[in-house]
C-alpha cells in the first residue's frame, strides 16, 4: 500500500499536470481571466523551512496563520517572528476552535493554540491519515488492517464508525454537522458521499467518471474543482442540486471563504461569489507549486514549494 507521503506527492503532481494540460482551454482575459494590475500586490513571507511542502497542514485563525509540521506548530503573524511549539503532531493534524487536534501514541490529543496545555481526548489505536474539523466536531480518515477505508468521528472518549468501504475514500471535508467525502468504486467511477457526524444513513450523488476531485471545500455548501471539465462546481448539501460557478477555468488548489481562491499558472486569483468572475490578486515570481491555500475575509495564506524539501508560507491582506 503506498505511503501517505507518496499519495500526497502524487496528488500534487497530478494537479500540476492538470494545470499544464487545461490552461490553453481558458477563455481570453477580457471574458475569463482578469488582467494583472499595473502594480501587483506584494505578499509577505511568514516563514521558510527545510521541510517538504506536501506534508504539513496549514490553517488560518483571524490574522494568525498556523503551520503544522510533524514535530511542531508554528504561529505566524505579520510583523512578528514565528513562534514554534514543539509537538508530536505526526501526519494530518487540524486546527479547531479549541486548539490543535492530532494523533500520537495511540490517542487523539488537543493542544492549546498558544502553546499551553495538551489534553488527551480519546484512545484511538489506529493512526488517522488526517483529521477534518468544523463547528460540528471532528472526523478523520484511516484504513483498517484489511485496507478498508474508514471515516470516523468521536463518541465521547471513543471512536464512532461512520463509513467503511473497500473502495477508495478521499477528500474528507466537514460542513457544520455533516461529513462529505469522495468515494471511488472498483470500476473507477466516483461519487460524493455525506454522513452526519453523529452517524446515520449514508447518502451519495450519482456516480461519475473521470479524475476524482482532489479537494472538497466550502463553509455552507461543497465547492470543488472538476479536473476533467475544468470547472468550479458547487454541490448543495442535498447532494442533488449542483451549479457550475465557472467553466473552462483551471483552479487548483482551491479554497472557499465566501469567495473562492485558487492558483493558476498566471498567479493567484479570487473568484467573486456575487458575479462568479475571476479577480487577479498577484503574480508569482517564478513557476511555483502551491500545495495549499487558506483564506478568510481578512487574509489569504498559502504554502509554496521552494525546492526539494523546502517550503515557505506567504500571506496577503484582503482588506
Amino acid at each position: 500500500m503506498p505511503t501517505m507521503t507518496q499519495i500526497l506527492a502524487t496528488g500534487a503532481l497530478l494537479l500540476v499536470l492538470a494545470c499544464t494540460r487545461a490552461s490553453p482551454r481558458a477563455q481570453p482575459a477580457s471574458s475569463q481571466t482578469a488582467a494583472p494590475s499595473p502594480v501587483p500586490a506584494v505578499p509577505t513571507r511568514l516563514i521558510s523551512l527545510p521541510v517538504s511542502a506536501y506534508l504539513p497542514a496549514l490553517a488560518l485563525d483571524g490574522d494568525t496563520a498556523y503551520l503544522l509540521t510533524s514535530d511542531a506548530a508554528y504561529r505566524l503573524v505579520v510583523g512578528e517572528p514565528p513562534r514554534k511549539f514543539e509537538l508530536d503532531l505526526g501526519i494530518g493534524p487540524v486546527l479547531t476552535e479549541s486548539g490543535i487536534v492530532f494523533w500520537s501514541k495511540g490517542a487523539i490529543w488537543n493542544a492549546a493554540k498558544d502553546g499551553g496545555p495538551v489534553v488527551r481526548i480519546a484512545s484511538v489505536p489506529k493512526q488517522p491519515a488526517y483529521f477534518v474539523a468544523s463547528s460540528g466536531g471532528i472526523a478523520w480518515l484511516d484504513q483498517a488492517d484489511d485496507n478498508t477505508y474508514r471515516v470516523q468521528s468521536l463518541n465521547g472518549q471513543k471512536s464512532r464508525l461512520l463509513v467503511a468501504d473497500r473502495g477508495e475514500i478521499s477528500a474528507l471535508h466537514m460542513v457544520q454537522d455533516w461529513v462529505f467525502f469522495v468515494q471511488r468504486a472498483k470500476d473507477n467511477s466516483w461519487r460524493i458521499g455525506r454522513v452526519h457526524v453523529a452517524g446515520g444513513q449514508l447518502a451519495y450523488t450519482d456516480s461519475r467518471t473521470g479524475p476524482t476531485p482532489a479537494t472538497l471545500t466550502g463553509s455552507d455548501t461543497v465547492i470543488y474543482y472538476d479536473m476533467d471539465k475544468s470547472e468550479i462546481r458547487q454541490l448543495m448539501p442535498d447532494l442533488v442540486t449542483e451549479h457550475v460557478w465557472l467553466k473552462d477555468y483551471v483552479c487548483s488548489p482551491i479554497f472557499e471563504a465566501n469567495n473562492i481562491f485558487c492558483s493558476r499558472v498566471e498567479g493567484l486569483f479570487e473568484v467573486l461569489a456575487e458575479s462568479h468572475t475571476p479577480k487577479f490578486l498577484l503574480s508569482l515570481t517564478r513557476v511555483q507549486a502551491i500545495p495549499l491555500i487558506r483564506a478568510n475575509s481578512k487574509r489569504l495564506v498559502w504554502l509554496v514549494d521552494t525546492g526539494p524539501d523546502q517550503l515557505a508560507v506567504d500571506t496577503l491582506s484582503l482588506e
